[in-house]
């Protein structure tokens, strides 16, 4: 072992924004929406964040490790965007040119130069990132001590009720145990397991999939509100988006969220806007288009909830339905959303 701690030298300085949430939240939705703010990166998703923040806090590897590959991975990442090296040309993923609000400028990066003067640009125009990241609120240590004053972190939260039904769908066999499934998993006697649950992980092993959603949604929802609680992660490097705000009045919220990052909305922030259908009347009004999967019910919002809780009572073993309700209003307690008057 080395007796030298690993350090990235020279590292730049360009804000790096963090959109975060659990599994279906409506992160997509926000980190796209964070693309339309001047000066900021089309989102992309790359796991490698995710992988980091968990096998540190499952203690696979120490935090220097793990901070220094951050940095060299954010800085890796934000250079190849500005010279189109890691261009995503898919037409259908919401991180391809389809969903760019300056779409030819997007692709025309596949024709400029290296250099740099490209990497002197991103520092002197504070041309920020814009990373995705799956479930890691409560674990952002890693993530506060690579970019410091840099960072921007938004968390973006979604009432509990709406994300059993997704997580329900998600945690199928034929969708959890794909060869193509890239989420980090440990091994409980031969059965996959989220990291998350890795410290009760005999238990959602044993658990029937519906199960295994209500419990996963539990306690996430609660290990992210214990958080919150404790103050570990708030001030002026995080924010927090409802959801459900954000597609009822976006204009409140974007504003909010201007202010937050310190920067102006562009033009194309109408174009995002536009194609996920936001404003909406209702919540559960979403976009049709996108290959994930998307509420596009155009129903009201008491119907919605009343039918996903009739879901969970129905399909829910009786004890972690009880314990889920108790969390819907502790949930309710802090974020009260539009939500909350179905309660």
């Amino acid at each position: 072992m080395s007796q030298w701690l690993l350090k990235k030298f020279d590292d730049f300085s360009n804000d790096v924004i963090v959109v975060d949430g659990l599994w279906g939240s409506g992160k997509q939705l926000v980190s796209t929406l964070v693309g339309g703010f001047d000066r900021v990166e089309h989102f992309k998703y790359n796991p490698d964040y995710d992988y980091l923040c968990a096998v540190s806090y499952l203690g696979s590897m120490n935090n220097n490790a793990t901070v220094t590959l951050l940095q060299l991975i954010a800085g890796r990442n934000q250079y190849y965007n500005l010279i189109g090296r890691e261009v995503n040309l898919r037409w259908r993923d919401e991180t391809g040119p389809r969903f760019h609000p300056t779409p030819f400028k997007f692709v025309s990066r596949l024709f400029s130069k290296d250099g740099e003067g490209i990497a002197k640009k991103i520092d002197e125009q504070n041309i920020s990132n814009n990373i995705t990241t799956h479930c890691i609120y409560p674990i952002a240590t890693p993530i506060v001590d690579a970019f410091g004053d840099r960072l921007k972190f938004i968390e973006v939260i979604r009432h509990p009720l709406h994300l059993v039904t997704h997580w329900s769908r998600f945690l199928e066999p034929s969708r959890w145990r794909r060869v193509r499934e890239i989420n980090l998993t440990v091994d409980c006697n031969g059965y996959k397991v989220p990291w998350f649950a890795s410290s009760w992980a005999e238990k959602f092993a044993k658990a029937k999939t519906f199960d295994q959603a209500l419990m996963s949604v539990d306690f996430l929802c609660n290990w992210m509100i214990d958080v919150v609680q404790s103050e570990q992660y708030t001030g002026s490097n995080f924010h927090f988006i409802q959801f459900e705000k954000l597609v009822l009045d976006p204009a409140t919220e974007l504003r909010l969220l201007g202010k937050f990052l310190g920067r102006p909305q562009t033009k194309g922030i109408k174009k995002i806007m536009r194609q996920n259908a936001i404003p909406r009347k209702n919540i559960a009004d979403g976009p049709k288009m996108g290959q994930n999967y998307r509420w596009t019910a155009l129903e009201k919002d008491e119907k919605v909830y009343t039918e996903a809780m009739t879901m969970i009572h129905r399909e829910g073993s009786a004890d972690l339905v009880t314990a889920f309700t108790k969390t819907i209003k502790r949930y309710n307690s802090i974020w009260r959303g539009p939500l909350a008057e179905f309660e």
